[in-house]
């Protein structure tokens, strides 16, 4: 997969699990109670956090040179894959 192809599918893929804690932030204020809200909000937040990092190491693809955009590929899908991992483990029975 070329450069270019990649980008597009990870920010779709960014923006797809964006929506998805989006939802997961909307069930929150609707029917949790106070500590489990408060509890939740927590982990949104760190999976945002996480989210933003994959999401700025993205970005950092345009800039990279030819030769070595694939190790920064490399490390993007490890740092992917394990927001994905937590994203699973914490929250997708609320998405």
């Amino acid at each position: 997969m070329g450069r270019e192809t990649y980008q597009y599918s990870m920010e779709q893929r960014v923006r797809d699990l964006s929506l998805q804690i989006e939802s997961v932030r909307s069930r929150i204020l609707d029917g949790a109670g106070d500590g489990l809200r408060r509890e939740l909000a927590g982990q949104l937040a760190l999976l945002e956090r996480r989210r933003d990092i994959v999401s700025e190491k993205l970005a950092a693809l345009h800039d990279e040179p030819d030769g070595t955009w694939e190790d920064l590929r490399a490390e993007l899908e490890d740092d992917w894959d394990a927001l994905l991992q937590d994203f699973e483990e914490r929250l997708s029975s609320l998405a």
